[in-house]
């Protein structure tokens, strides 16, 4: 599998004076402070003030230098620069033959038939604290990023502590980075499982750390599911026994910057949207690079597990029943002001509406007293349409969501996906609930993406159940996406399909919009 590249512009000439091997422009002051731990070999800790440019590699002119011996050969000798201004840090590789990553994810390195610092990468990663640099795939650097101008200003700053050198999970001694702002520190084999980053979080509590304060006075009780970058834990609140689901992602997970922000991201829409078709936002914090967040209990489970309860498929009344509901959240997150969405996002005053991108019967859960209520829940790779902000820091190239509830348009443009993408979805939805198969057919020998560009939806009546006539029709023309999607809103195929309903005599007593 290949390693996703953050950046590899160059530009050599033109940044040569910002990576140490010229003169600085004059800046102010600096205030940010840079601190470096590793627990590689004897080397321990750095710390450097900036604004300044600090060159890492073997050289004799490196501003961190590595020991010139055959341990370190794999690192070139002049491997990757930080840059600190005043309030910001980047890194970037000078043209290194092994590489720099940040993350996991690899910035930038050379050619092999190239010198190094020919292939110098552009503008640099941003940097923030927590963040792994490591040189040549050995050797790790936790960053430490310190504003001391908040120190100034009265504001509790960054304090490096000792580690614990046993793992807050299972207990064993382990080699962790000798100073960080976290007491408390998983092992690796602890990192990816987020019933470990539980106990961790636990830890913080104990240790009465601010951040985890929206986990006082909560019990966890089970575990509610799990999927690739967290899972998700049912928490009783101990004063009044209400129920919560508290989203957790491992340090493993968080340690990767693209999931990092698709997290904190979810949390900053959750607490700007409030809607009866949505799922609510409670609290949110993190610890030792645990982040987490509570959010509404739906007792009724998702439309998916109500479809498989019923035998496979649900009756039209009832389909209908829970994407109705949806499609009013549809239209609610479409048109939304988002104004106070400020974290980890380019949104403006101006901004207004959200594309989910990721709508599907797994994503609609039941909540709400009776556990009936439609919930529109994991909207991580939610996008602001209507400025051209991608909210989800989309990275180029990727197609996130799934293929089986995705029309063509959205495989074709993904970034730039409207709410047309999300109408046809909450359709592929309906058309699931019905009759247990989605819209198009997924054959194991072709590629899925192939098969949304190439391959029209099946007429539900195909499928081989009843389905009343009229509300077939709509359905079906709903579902086409070649050349276009027919409907534009929410509120255009909710009034279709009630219409429908009324001349199949269902749902007489819900008004036509």
């Amino acid at each position: 599998m290949s390693i996703p590249v953050i950046s590899t512009r160059s530009g050599t000439s033109a940044l040569r004076s910002r990576t140490g091997f010229g003169t600085l422009p004059d800046k102010p002051p600096g205030t940010l402070r840079l601190i470096l731990s590793s627990d590689f070999a004897e080397l321990r800790v750095w710390e450097f003030t900036g604004p300044r440019a600090v060159v890492i590699g073997r050289g004799a002119l490196s501003g961190l230098r590595l020991p010139d011996t055959e341990e370190y050969r794999s690192v070139s000798g002049y491997h990757c620069v930080i840059e600190l201004s005043r309030n910001r840090a980047y890194v970037r590789d000078l043209g290194s033959l092994n590489g720099t990553f940040l993350n996991g994810h690899l910035v930038s390195r050379r050619e092999e038939d190239r010198a190094q610092g020919v292939a110098v990468s552009g503008f640099g990663v941003k940097l923030v604290d927590g963040d792994v640099i490591t040189l040549a795939g050995i050797f790790n650097f936790r960053v430490g990023l310190v504003d001391d101008s908040s120190l100034e200003n009265g504001a509790q700053g960054l304090t490096m502590v000792e580690v614990s050198d046993r793992c807050p999970s299972c207990g064993k001694l382990h080699n962790p980075v000798p100073l960080s702002k976290y007491a408390d520190v998983l092992c690796p084999d602890c990192r990816p499982n987020p019933l470990a980053s539980l106990k961790l979080l636990k830890a913080g509590l104990n240790r009465r750390i601010k951040t985890l304060d929206p986990l006082k006075g909560l019990r966890i009780t089970k575990t509610l599911g799990r999927g690739s970058t967290s899972a998700v834990f049912l928490a009783e609140r101990k004063d009044d026994k209400s129920l919560l689901a508290l989203k957790v992602m491992s340090p493993a997970i968080s340690e990767n910057e693209w999931a990092r922000k698709s997290f904190l991201r979810e949390v900053a829409i959750g607490r700007a949207i409030k809607h009866p078709n949505v799922t609510k936002l409670y609290g949110f914090g993190y610890y030792g690079g645990a982040y987490f967040y509570l959010m509404e209990y739906c007792k009724g489970g998702n439309s998916e597990e109500k479809r498989l309860d019923a035998g496979g498929t649900l009756d039209p009344v009832t389909a209908l029943g829970i994407i109705l509901p949806v499609l009013d959240g549809l239209h609610y997150i479409h048109t939304v002001k988002l104004a106070a969405v400020k974290a980890n996002s380019e949104a403006s005053p101006e901004s207004r509406g959200l594309v989910h991108r990721d709508l599907k019967p797994t994503n609609i859960f039941l909540g709400g007293e009776s556990g009936e209520v439609p919930k529109i829940a994991d909207i991580g790779v939610g996008k602001l349409y209507n400025t051209g902000d991608t909210f989800s820091n989309t990275r180029t190239g990727s197609v996130a969501g799934s293929p089986a509830t995705m029309p063509r348009q959205q495989v074709l443009n993904f970034k730039g996906a409207g709410p047309e993408v999300d109408i046809w979805a909450a359709a592929a939805s309906l058309y699931k609930l019905l009759c247990g198969e989605y819209p198009r057919d997924f054959p194991d020998s072709e590629d899925p993406w192939r098969v949304v560009l190439n391959r029209p939806p099946v007429p539900i009546l195909k499928r081989g159940h009843r389905i009343p006539s009229h509300l077939a029709l709509a359905l079906d023309e709903a579902l086409v996406d070649n050349p276009a999607i027919k409907y534009q809103t929410a509120a255009s195929l909710k009034k279709s399909l009630i219409e429908a309903a009324h001349r199949d005599r269902l749902l007489l007593d819900v008004p036509v919009p």
